[in-house]
């Protein structure tokens, strides 16, 4: 895209500009002190399951993030956002909501909107390493939302993961 006034402007170098020129004038740019990433797979009772996450948490105390999950045993298929992430030591929590469930509902009421919740354990890199740890995710259909707290009842990152790696950080 050009400007027609400057031609060979582009959008990129616009934005360049008004970056600069925020940075140039002290505003704050929030950052990231919490992290959580992962993906990988895991079995439960036989069931091949499939995950993916990103979260994180800027010094604004805003958390964003996305989630995904597949259950081949049932099968059952979702996405979530991710509002919450609450990080201690190499634990982390994430809660937020289902923004996509296939079959929709899900076999135990999962829809649009559903809080979820699961935690992951990193315990490090490498083939030595002992291998990283996620819970199950937990939905709650017609539930209130999960609130962000490592300490919730019932959530316990112990399963495994299996050719995946889960990367947490706090700054």
């Amino acid at each position: 895209m050009t400007d027609r006034k400057y031609p060979g402007l582009s959008l990129a170098a616009i934005m360049l500009a008004a970056l600069l020129l925020t940075i140039g004038t002290g505003v704050a740019v929030a950052q990231v002190v919490a992290s959580a990433t992962g993906s990988g797979q895991i079995h439960v009772s036989g069931a091949y399951r499939t995950f993916t996450f990103s979260a994180q948490t800027n010094s604004n105390n805003v958390t964003t993030g996305l989630t995904q999950g597949f259950n081949r045993g049932i099968p059952f298929a979702w996405e979530g956002s991710i509002n919450c992430l609450d990080v201690v030591g190499n634990i982390a929590t994430m809660s937020g909501f289902v923004t996509y469930a296939n079959p929709d509902p899900g076999p135990d009421g999962e829809t649009v909107g559903t809080p979820l919740v699961f935690q992951v354990i990193d315990n490090g890199e490498g083939h030595k390493d002992t291998p990283d740890l996620i819970s199950l995710t937990f939905f709650a259909p017609d539930g209130p939302p999960f609130p962000c707290l490592q300490s919730i009842d019932g959530i316990f990152a112990n399963i495994p993961i299996e050719n995946g790696n889960v990367q947490v950080h706090k700054q």
